[in-house]
């Protein structure tokens, strides 16, 4: 009898500590402001209040539905809206909330443990041995002042981050930041799901891109431009040859810009220069520019390839940019992906003994002398060349055929 008695009493004292519980929760939720609501259609809101974790709260919010409708659906639904919104109102809203990059991905929380992944692979892939947080401090630092409109602190941030020649370790340290300044960055989201993939956490970058994509970022998870995405161009890997006449013209040259290339390698041998994206591991990976994108022409270049602008003048296109580019056997060009989607990338092919491929989406094609391929470079892409001689194409950028006449301005 007396043992019944105790656990009645204290049955009843858990209960009143329950509604203690949520009385007092109640009543902080009361102090706290709403930082903003979901209209949920034919629910209630979901409000998140200052200082809320928004992933929990979608979370508590789907489980409390399952009797109605099914988790996943229900969460995949309210993390779009959720992180779009906040993408969108980010200026107002990531003071108020509890936000971490997680929220972009797929709102689990994100680990990544620095000192783990230095033990698990071959230090020499690290980098330098310097002071990565001294580096990561000088870059957020012109990432902030170039939010401010400081034009020159976007271009010294653009120049350090080159120079500088970041590990894998250290862009996935600088990117997670970054995306916490500025989520809606085109840049700043492709950067740090490729950091993410170069150190094998490639379902989460698969992700983040599949979130951008969700938050009206891009159109594809595998296309996407880091400057500058226009909306409404037909959007494909691959485009064929047959339907730009021009290349004809250029593919029956082909032999004379190789002669010509040829003869000036031997001339110079050491013409070319290293490419300055630091985005190949191995091998050898040089250009040599004949006209850059916003700078024109280069006349010292254009001098040494007469034979070659005949050609090129001849086939009657408006060229964007032209070059040279060239890998050396044992290169890998890791995934990338281009500028804009406003263009399209021609590669006239100069010589090629076999052994490189390119993978442009999720198609693997290779090059064959004397033949173009073209291809939107604003899709991922990547080079691997295992063969045992030089490939050198010549490339040269093209308007999308969509884009309005009064749209194709060089930026």
């Amino acid at each position: 009898m007396c043992f019944c008695w105790l656990v009645m009493k204290a049955a009843e004292l858990f209960i009143v500590l329950i509604l203690l519980f949520a009385g007092s929760n109640s009543d902080a939720k009361k102090d706290k402001q709403i930082a903003f609501t979901i209209a949920v259609q034919g629910q209630d809101d979901i409000q998140f209040y200052e200082g809320d974790d928004p992933c929990k709260v979608i979370k508590k919010y789907c489980k409390g539905l399952t009797r109605l409708f099914p988790y996943e659906k229900c969460f995949e639904l309210l993390h779009a809206k959720t992180s779009t919104q906040i993408g969108q109102l980010w200026s107002s809203l990531h003071q108020k909330l509890k936000i971490n990059e997680g929220l972009f991905i797929k709102c689990d929380p994100f680990r990544f443990d620095a000192k783990e992944y230095i033990k698990s692979v071959d230090r020499a892939h690290l980098g330098t041995t310097r002071n990565s947080t001294a580096v990561i401090h000088e870059l957020l630092n012109h990432l902030k002042k170039a939010m401010q409109k400081d034009e020159r602190a976007l271009a010294l941030f653009n120049t350090r981050r080159n120079q500088l020649e970041l590990s894998d370790l250290e862009k996935v340290l600088l990117y997670r930041k970054a995306l916490l300044l500025i989520p809606t960055n085109l840049f700043v989201v492709d950067q740090f799901g490729l950091a993410l993939i170069f150190v094998d956490r490639e379902e989460e970058a698969r992700a983040l891109f599949a979130n951008a994509v969700v938050r009206g970022l891009w159109g594809n998870p595998l296309q996407r431009p880091v400057s500058k995405y226009v909306k409404g161009l037909t959007a494909k890997p691959w485009h064929d040859k047959k339907d730009y006449p021009f290349i004809a013209k250029l593919e029956a040259g082909a032999d004379e810009v190789k002669k010509e290339l040829l003869h000036n390698l031997k001339q110079k041998r050491h013409m070319f220069t290293g490419e300055t994206e630091n985005l190949h591991v191995g091998g050898e990976w040089t250009e040599l520019r004949i006209k850059s994108s916003g700078h024109g022409m280069i006349k010292k270049h254009t001098d040494l390839f007469s034979n070659t602008m005949k050609v090129i003048e001849g086939c009657g296109e408006e060229f964007v940019s032209i070059k040279f580019s060239a890998i050396q056997p044992g290169t890998h060009i890791r995934t990338h992906t281009g500028p804009s989607n406003e263009r399209l990338r021609l590669h006239l092919t100069l010589v090629h003994t076999g052994g490189a491929r390119i993978r442009v989406g999720t198609e693997w094609r290779t090059w064959e002398e004397g033949k173009a391929i073209i291809f939107d470079d604003s899709w991922e892409h990547e080079v691997i060349h295992t063969g045992e001689d030089m490939r050198v194409v010549l490339i040269m950028d093209i308007w999308h055929p969509e884009l309005p006449p009064e749209s194709r301005v060089v930026h």
